[in-house]
């Protein structure tokens, strides 16, 4: 992970085995969703699906470790936090949370955290997902003006950046018969007890 809180994303693909990625898939697409999540309350117009699992719910209000919150409220995805810290030591979890996106439901370029030392884990629990659908994450210089990556939503794919990284969940097309569902481990460096 940069330390400068700016680098390229790190993708990994066939993440979780075939049993785990169906469960993580079939516990998402239960009820629970909600629709009026914006990436930027100020300033987007589309709203889309969100599903709060553990943390804070204000981005950008990061708050101590929620691990054991996610433990109790979901072991499920506790069980991938758990694999995701191995591969991710010295960072705690701050939240734990999925969007949906469906046609004509947005995101905008926005970062996740002003904090050099905070990094996004996005997991695509798709079982197929098809090139003509969209739906990709894109990544932008700090100034937004170039894209530097596009992260393609394959399925059981997990990609870790920097949350200083301005990026967008791009809107899927008017083809797509499903919802783009994404699930996010917030993270931030973690704080030495003493």
């Amino acid at each position: 992970m940069s330390e400068t809180g700016y680098g390229q994303p790190l993708c990994h693909d066939d993440w979780l085995p075939p049993s785990l990625q169906r469960q993580v898939h079939d516990f998402l697409m239960q009820p629970g969703w909600q629709f009026g999540w914006k990436s930027d309350p100020q300033t987007d117009r589309h709203a889309f699906w969100h599903r709060h699992f553990a943390g804070t719910q204000m981005p950008g209000g990061e708050e101590p470790d929620c691990a054991d919150e996610l433990a109790m409220r979901v072991p499920l995805l506790h069980r991938l936090w758990l694999a995701l810290a191995e591969a991710m030591p010295g960072q705690m979890l701050v939240r734990c949370y999925a969007n949906g996106h469906a046609f004509g439901g947005e995101g905008s370029v926005h970062i996740d955290t002003r904090s050099p030392t905070g990094h996004t884990t996005i997991y695509y629990p798709h079982e197929s997902w098809d090139a003509n659908w969209g739906g990709e994450t894109v990544f932008f210089t700090p100034d937004r003006s170039d894209i530097i990556a596009a992260v393609y939503p394959k399925p059981n794919r997990r990609v870790t950046f920097a949350g200083a990284i301005p990026h967008a969940a791009r809107g899927v097309s008017r083809i797509c018969p499903h919802l783009r569902v994404t699930l996010m481990f917030k993270t931030e460096a973690a704080v030495a007890k003493g």
